[in-house]
């Protein structure tokens, strides 16, 4: 991959818990990485799951290193806005609540793309509607803020089809949301890969198995350049 500089956070989180967003960051990080960028990986979670990712993957020596750090309250903002002057890639995981940390970040002018995974099943897909409309609040204080929803964790059984129905039910009934094209499966290879403080295409590459959660990562992280890509031009415009 080819070096592509961001300059602007990108923000994984939402309301609801258990939805993969540490899996999320987490990937996406390592992923940045392996381009040669430098990338800080912000936890807000008090869960830590981020963190003490990297600092598992940091304590067997694993390559590219990844740089975390932990960052609680209103002061999140402030932070990140500053992380921003200092690194290619910032990469925020908020947690899954309406925290204190998650508003702090949507409001950030730093933070231009946030990332809302979320499970096709009614009880996952309700709290969007709160979500909507949260970033719309957000919105009054950081116009730049585009926000997508990446289904995640959705079933491999072919016969269960959830996605069709949870797809029409962002685009239609959530009109401040967008959503990814790319979608992530539940693959045990993600959970392999975080206990051995790998992403999931270092694990299937040394695994040498099914490539299939690396192609979905893979296809993430281009989508999510791209996004980036385009408010750093338009930000630009802004500023000329």
């Amino acid at each position: 991959m080819h070096k592509v500089l961001i300059m602007v956070a990108i923000l994984v989180g939402g309301e609801k818990g258990g939805t993969g967003k540490s899996t999320v960051a987490i990937n996406l990080a390592v992923e940045f990485t392996k381009t040669g960028q430098q990338v800080l990986l912000v936890d807000c979670d008090k869960q830590q799951t981020a963190a003490d990712f990297a600092e598992r993957r940091n304590a067997v020596e694993r390559e590219p290193a990844l740089i975390a750090t932990s960052v609680r309250g209103t002061q999140v903002k402030t932070i990140v806005a500053d992380f921003v002057r200092r690194y290619d890639v910032v990469i925020v995981d908020s947690g899954g609540q309406d925290s204190i940390e998650l508003r702090s970040a949507m409001v950030c002018p730093a933070v231009q793309l946030m990332i809302v995974p979320v499970q096709a099943s009614y009880f996952d897909l309700a709290p969007l509607v709160t979500m909507a409309r949260l970033v719309e609040e957000a919105q009054l204080y950081n116009n730049a803020l585009q926000v997508h929803c990446l289904l995640n964790k959705l079933p491999t059984n072919p016969q269960v089809q959830v996605l069709a129905e949870a797809v029409d039910f962002i685009q239609t009934e959530l009109q401040p949301l967008g959503l990814f094209e790319t979608t992530l499966y539940d693959r045990v290879a993600y959970r392999y890969a975080a206990a051995t403080g790998e992403s999931v295409t270092e694990y299937e590459q040394r695994m040498k198995r099914e490539t299939k959660a690396s192609t979905e990562i893979k296809s993430l992280y281009r989508e999510v350049t791209r996004h980036v890509k385009q408010a750093r031009t338009e930000r630009a415009k802004e500023k000329n």
